[in-house]
């Protein structure tokens, strides 16, 4: 860029560029990592429908005693 050929700033090479400093920065969605909760999400949305008077805790309760799931229940709340 503009900051690597010329020895600017990084703010004054995005001024003139017309670029946010933010957007200058930012990681594009191909390089950010994988959803690792994705799965367990998707338990819970399934047994959300099946259940939908349940609760967080039961929920929780019926993934870790049930289906053997170690799971916190920060995670699930």
């Amino acid at each position: 860029m503009l900051k690597d050929v010329k020895s600017v700033s990084e703010r004054m090479a995005c001024r003139v560029v017309g670029l946010s400093r933010s957007a200058y920065r930012r990681v594009p969605l191909a390089q950010t990592p994988a959803d690792p909760d994705a799965g367990l999400r998707a338990q819970l949305r399934t047994y959300a429908r099946k259940h939908p008077r349940h609760g967080f805790r039961r929920a929780w309760a019926h993934l870790r005693f049930d289906d053997g799931i170690e799971v916190n229940k920060k995670k699930v709340h």
